[in-house]
């Protein structure tokens, strides 16, 4: 916890003297982004919120449930559903209907399709998380 100030002090230093393209992204600047990473990451594991609440909302204490069991598959998944919803966005813009009545052009829209390629990529691989954890393999948890 002591170390988390300077590193992401040292950070932003960093990136301050390393603008790219006229901007302080830490996506540009590696050694920045590493830097104020590591100094970012232990200050949030420093908290540790109590979810009592959740068991009290079935359906989001489901859902979290869920998402615990799948993490792996999620992570693993989530950058080909985010590449793939471009070429099936595409894909919608040739049906006249769609391109009407769908806000195909927005962001949010790519977003809700990469999340339902990544419940495709969960129903079809998830269970491969139950065998790896020596748990009888089930389509949900």
């Amino acid at each position: 916890m002591a170390a988390s100030v300077p590193l992401m002090a040292a950070g932003a230093w960093w990136a301050s003297g390393h603008p790219v393209g006229g901007t302080f992204d830490l996506d540009g600047i590696p050694l920045a982004q590493a830097l104020w990473s590591a100094g970012f990451v232990p200050l949030l594991l420093r908290f540790r919120p109590r979810f009592d609440e959740l068991v009290r909302h079935p359906v989001a204490d489901r859902t979290v449930t869920v998402f615990n069991a799948r993490a792996v598959t999620v992570y693993l998944w989530h950058e080909v559903a985010l590449m793939a919803s471009v070429p099936v966005i595409d894909l919608m813009w040739e049906v006249p209907a769609l391109e009407r009545h769908l806000p195909v052009e927005s962001l949010w829209w790519q977003f809700g399709v990469a999340w339902a390629l990544i419940a495709v990529a969960v129903a079809c691989f998830g269970w491969v998380e139950d065998v790896a954890a020596r748990r009888r393999p089930r389509l949900l948890p």
